[in-house]
């Protein structure tokens, strides 16, 4: 039994840990593709490369769900049976992954003496290119997406420790939204206000043992965040 009991353990991790280094390494992939064809993305016209984007994700979305398609069916089967009783216990989790955010953001501001961090200067920048484009991938790919890999997977990695798997999940979803975008060192500071979800959504995992709890909180909070920066961007 133990060995059965060890086997699954170790499938699952690896499973995990493939899903988390194809979502690295798909993008490069996504580039390698055109140059075979002599094509290069970074020369090609704005809508091309936004058909080409959005169909590479909406693609690697369709990979990961592929990979989890028993883990999701059965957590979908319960969500949609339990989901109100979800809601009304998990909201408040986002509310208060909100305020942590809102005070984090103030509290690094006042240090490194913006508002706001590049990640976030480059996501308005997009969406004043290319709303209907950042909106479909901000709030529907990104959630379903973000969370098949940095929840679901990492918890099949870390399934045996709760903290641990809630830590690492938040700091490497967090280290995501900064590295390559971040400059200095004082920038890298705006990975607190990105951990925290990564963290409250981890945590609402283990609590729900349901993907579609973490997943729901996140299109809810990436929602609410593009409304917020369509709101600001009309009345500025």
């Amino acid at each position: 039994i133990m060995k059965k009991e060890t086997k699954k353990h170790l499938t699952e991790f690896f499973k995990g840990l493939g899903v988390l280094i194809l979502y690295l390494v798909s993008s490069l992939f996504a580039e390698l593709f055109l140059l075979i064809f002599g094509i290069d993305y970074s020369t090609m016209p704005m809508l091309f490369k936004i058909i080409y984007s959005l169909a590479y994700e909406v693609l690697l979305v369709c990979i990961v769900i592929f990979i989890y398609k028993d883990t999701i069916e059965k957590h979908f089967k319960k969500f949609i049976k339990n989901n109100q009783k979800y809601f009304k216990e998990y909201i408040k989790y986002w509310f208060l992954a909100l305020g942590l955010i809102f005070i984090s953001n103030i509290i690094i501001s006042k240090i490194v003496g913006t508002t706001t961090s590049t990640n976030q200067e480059e996501v308005i920048n997009m969406f004043t290119k290319a709303p209907i484009y950042t909106f479909i991938i901000t709030v529907i790919i990104a959630p379903i997406l973000e969370e098949l890999v940095f929840r679901l997977s990492f918890r099949k990695m870390f399934a045996k420790s709760d903290w641990l798997f809630i830590i690492a999940s938040g700091l490497f979803f967090g280290s995501m939204h900064i590295i390559g975008t971040e400059t200095t060192l004082l920038g890298c500071l705006y990975i607190i206000p990105y951990s925290i979800p990564g963290f409250i959504f981890a945590y609402t995992l283990v609590k729900s043992k349901n993907i579609f709890v973490p997943i729901s909180l996140h299109f809810i909070h990436n929602g609410v965040t593009m409304a917020l920066q369509i709101l600001l961007l009309i009345l500025t």
